[in-house]
C-alpha cells in the first residue's frame, strides 16, 4: 500500500513538472526597426522641388504571403517557423524599407510608396517583382526578382533589371537572419539608385 502511494506521489510530481515546463514562445520580428535604421537628413531637402518617384511592390509569391519566417533547407525544400513570425505584413515592410533607403542614398528624388492601382501621385514609378526573400541553407539572406521603371522621361522604360542579392549570415538565429535580410534590401536600394536615370 505504501509503495503504491509513493508511486502515485512521484507520478503526480513528475506530471506537474512536465506541465510547468516552459512552452515555445512565439517571437515577432520587425524588418524596419525604428531604433536602428538610418534616418534621412531632410534639413537640406526641398521636397516641393524634388521629383516624386513611386515604389510599387507587386504581389509577393505565395510562400511569402504568410507571417512565418522562411528558411530554405535544400534546393527544393522550405521550412516555415511556427515560433518566429513577422510582426507586420511583409509586403508593406519591404516597400517602406526600400523607400527609406532610397531617400537615404539619393536626395535628388522624393521616394514614396505607391500601390499598383494608384500611381498617379508619382512622376516616375519603380515597379518591383520579388521572387525570393528568405534565409538559405547556404548561410545567406537572399533577395531575388526584377524591377523596371515607368513614367515620362524614363530612359529605356521597357528594360527590366534582374537582381539576385545575398548577404552572408555570420551568426545563428532568426534575429541575425532578419538583420541581414534588412541589409539585402539596402543592397537593392543601392542598385536601383545606380540604375535610375530620369531626364
Amino acid at each position: 500500500m505504501k509503495q503504491a502511494l509513493m508511486i502515485a506521489m512521484v507520478s503526480t510530481i513528475l506530471l506537474g513538472a512536465c506541465s510547468s515546463a516552459p512552452a515555445n514562445k512565439t517571437q515577432y520580428y520587425l524588418l524596419n526597426s525604428p531604433t536602428t535604421t538610418s534616418a534621412v537628413n531632410t534639413d537640406n531637402i526641398n521636397y516641393q522641388d524634388s521629383q516624386h518617384v513611386g515604389i510599387t511592390l507587386l504581389e509577393l509569391p505565395d510562400y511569402l504571403r504568410q507571417p512565418s519566417l522562411v528558411l530554405q533547407l535544400s534546393s527544393h525544400q522550405l521550412y516555415y517557423s511556427h515560433f518566429n513570425m513577422w510582426a507586420e505584413p511583409l509586403q508593406s515592410s519591404i516597400t517602406q524599407a526600400l523607400a527609406q533607403d532610397l531617400n537615404y542614398f539619393n536626395s535628388r528624388f522624393n521616394y514614396i510608396v505607391t500601390s499598383a492601382k494608384n500611381q498617379v501621385t508619382a512622376d516616375t514609378v519603380v515597379v518591383i517583382n520579388i521572387t525570393a526573400f528568405h534565409a538559405t541553407h547556404q548561410s545567406q539572406a537572399l533577395l531575388a526578382g526584377t524591377y523596371w521603371l515607368q513614367g515620362q522621361g524614363v530612359q529605356n522604360p521597357e528594360k527590366e533589371y534582374n537582381f539576385t542579392l545575398a548577404v552572408a549570415l555570420k551568426e545563428n538565429g532568426y534575429e541575425h537572419a532578419v538583420e541581414q535580410m534588412r541589409k539585402v534590401i539596402s543592397s537593392l536600394a543601392q542598385k536601383i539608385t545606380n540604375n535610375l536615370v530620369v531626364e
